[in-house]
């Protein structure tokens, strides 16, 4: 129970709340709150009164520390204190390891000579108290680096169990490899150490490089030809390859690229079927191997072209594949506008296009000169070189020129054309001869798409410039493609042939007699398309619809009399039985009274017309015409053509 005085005052307290004659409570708070009235508590024990003060109670609560923030400080305290001990535990305790206590030394030649055996002595040094557990070495070897027992196998990493290594303790390896590589190439090998500690199954690795000089190419590698060219002209690349290794180079491979506008017309070595990639094979200490590559250029003037060459043992996997390269070599070529342009006619065509010719018959070579530098160029030398199939170096016919057979040239210089010997600036001129292209055939060595090639070419001596190679030149090409020699057929047989023939021999007025009309078609040394044969018969001749063989697609129009034989396309060399095209067809005459004492035509003239396949030319061949005298018959006689009464 609270005392009474206390209950008295609560009770006034309530009375003045709510009595509207009250005072002010800010005038009645500020009276009681005089410094008469108000006495400051210096007594913070336990006492009674401190205890019985709400108000003073609830300030102490508020100003006090808590529980939970006193253990939030403890706790950071004692991290602070775990990990700095940690740290100094991890750095200079006695019982634990650091990667930084580990060294991998590697000791060999900072420069080495490429394709020589070369071997590095490596150290591993555990400078830590504690022990490594299953220490595992691994180098790394950079590309064109082989195995020193056998050097066609590629070396990529070596690797060895190294074991246990004792706290202080070293193990050391000698490794070897052959490495491979371009003169003053840097090369980088890599090592590490895999290992483990005691009561842990964590792997850690310590690394380190080791650089390398290879300072000579087991190969030198070089690649000559002009450095300036016309475009269109044919030229050779010599790529040489000498071996520059104490030991015997195995399975080198020469792989090429080539830029853009080079055709590939040959090499001194067959290449593989990509024409970029040639097996040298094994190349003894010394010894050189040389490949030669011809081929012709496209371009605009002033534009260089680059030819790009490697070296290399050949990849155990892919055998058009460089597995390991010994060394690269580039060639630049640079397309000039030709210092004396050069064009050739044949019988007055200039086109840039093939020449169709035939055999037999006589062509008119013509050589253009034009000087296009704005200076004279002495000692000019014009050369035609003859090459093809249906060439043949008897029907040669050079005018002014001399005729070199056995090199199968024809050359104009100063000594056989005196205005050869300067050419001024913007100068022109002409040479010519005369060729014959030939059938060379024969029965056991058919020609097949015969031509001629002239192959013209120009050099000279520039002056008023210096630098410049001499060896520049200008050429230029022209191909006469020659057609096949088609031919048609024709005769007239009574006793021989499939059919069986009736009637008086010799022809009787107003009585029919029949005949066999055979046709044959040869050709020679290009297939041709699009083959007919078309003749009409006059009217006085009946069509009787028999052919032979029936395979023959024959057809006969009764209105114009036209016999149509088409034959469409015909192989080459069709002399023999089985290749020839014949076909047979049966007819009947029946002579008028007025054509008495007569030999009356049976089959007016044929025509053949095709397309060779090799030249597009049109072709055409005739037969005669046949008439009753069927000579070719072997039970022909004298006298039976004539038509009797």
């Amino acid at each position: 129970m609270p005392p009474a005085d206390d209950k008295n005052r609560i009770e006034e307290l309530k009375k003045s709340l709510y009595s509207r004659s009250a005072p002010d409570v800010r005038t009645r708070r500020k009276l009681r709150f005089s410094p008469t009235e108000s006495t400051v508590q210096t007594n913070w024990g336990g006492d009674q009164e401190s205890i019985e003060n709400p108000v003073l109670n609830k300030q102490y609560e508020d100003h006090s520390m808590s529980f939970f923030t006193k253990l939030l400080i403890v706790s950071l305290i004692f991290c602070i204190a775990a990990v700095g001990i940690g740290a100094y535990l991890f750095f200079n305790g006695s019982n634990l390891i650091s990667a930084n206590n580990i060294t991998i030394d590697i000791s060999g030649p900072v420069s080495i000579p490429g394709g020589a055996p070369v071997s590095f002595d490596i150290q591993v040094t555990n400078k830590n108290n504690v022990d490594l557990e299953s220490a595992d070495l691994a180098v790394d070897f950079p590309a064109g680096t082989t195995d020193p027992k056998n050097s066609t196998q590629e070396l990529k990493t070596f690797r060895e169990l190294l074991g246990d290594i004792p706290a202080g303790g070293t193990a050391r390896k000698t490794v070897s490899a052959i490495m491979f590589g371009e003169e003053n190439l840097q090369k980088q090998i890599g090592a590490s150490v895999t290992y483990k500690v005691k009561g842990s199954t964590t792997l850690f690795t310590k690394k380190t490089s080791y650089e390398v000089l290879i300072n000579s190419s087991p190969i030198l590698l070089t690649v000559s030809s002009f450095k300036e060219i016309t475009s269109g002209q044919e030229f050779d690349l010599k790529i040489s390859l000498r071996s520059n290794s104490a030991d015997v180079l195995k399975n080198v491979l020469l792989k090429g690229s080539y830029p853009f506008g080079f055709t590939f017309m040959s090499a001194s070595i067959k290449p593989m079927s990509d024409n970029v990639t040639w097996k040298i094979g094994d190349i003894p200490p010394g010894a050189e191997r040389i490949v030669t590559i011809h081929g012709r250029i496209q371009g605009e003037d002033s534009e260089t072209r680059v030819f790009r060459f490697s070296a290399g043992a050949q990849s155990l996997t892919d055998p058009k594949t460089i597995g390991t390269q010994y060394m690269s070599a580039d060639q630049a070529l640079t397309i000039q506008k030709p210092f004396i342009s050069l064009g050739i006619d044949i019988d007055n065509d200039s086109s840039p296009n093939d020449y169709i010719g035939q055999f037999g018959r006589h062509e008119r070579a013509t050589i253009s000169w034009f000087n296009n530098l704005p200076a004279a160029v002495s000692n000019v030398v014009i050369t035609a070189k003859l090459s093809g199939s249906a060439y043949d170096k008897t029907a040669v016919q050079p005018d002014q020129g001399y005729f070199d057979s056995a090199n199968n040239q024809i050359v104009w210089n100063q000594k056989t054309t005196p205005e050869l010997a300067s050419v001024g600036a913007g100068q022109t001129g002409t040479v010519s001869f005369d060729i014959i292209p030939v059938d060379k055939s024969t029965p056991t060595n058919p020609v097949v798409n015969p031509m001629v090639v002239i192959t013209a070419g120009v050099a000279g001596e520039r002056t008023q410039e210096s630098n410049v190679p001499q060896n520049l030149s200008s050429a230029v090409v022209r191909t006469t493609r020659v057609s096949s020699n088609v031919t048609l057929s024709g005769r007239v047989v009574r006793s021989v042939g499939p059919f069986v023939n009736s009637g008086q021999v010799p022809p009787k007025v107003e009585q029919p007699t029949t005949y066999t009309v055979v046709w044959t078609v040869d050709n020679t040394t290009s297939a041709v398309g699009n083959a007919k044969v078309t003749a009409t018969l006059p009217p006085y001749v009946k069509w009787l619809k028999a052919v032979s063989p029936q395979s023959e697609q024959v057809s006969y129009d009764e209105d114009s009399g036209l016999v149509t034989w088409d034959i469409g396309n015909i192989h080459t060399y069709t002399v023999s039985a089985s290749r020839r095209r014949e076909v047979n067809f049966q007819i009947s005459f029946q002579p008028s009274i007025n054509q008495a004492d007569q030999s009356p035509t049976l089959v007016n003239q044929a025509s053949l017309t095709a397309v060779d396949n090799f030249t597009g030319a049109q072709l055409q061949s005739q037969q005669e015409y046949l008439t009753t005298r069927f000579s070719t018959d072997p039970a022909y006689r004298e006298g039976q053509a004539t038509v009797v009464r």
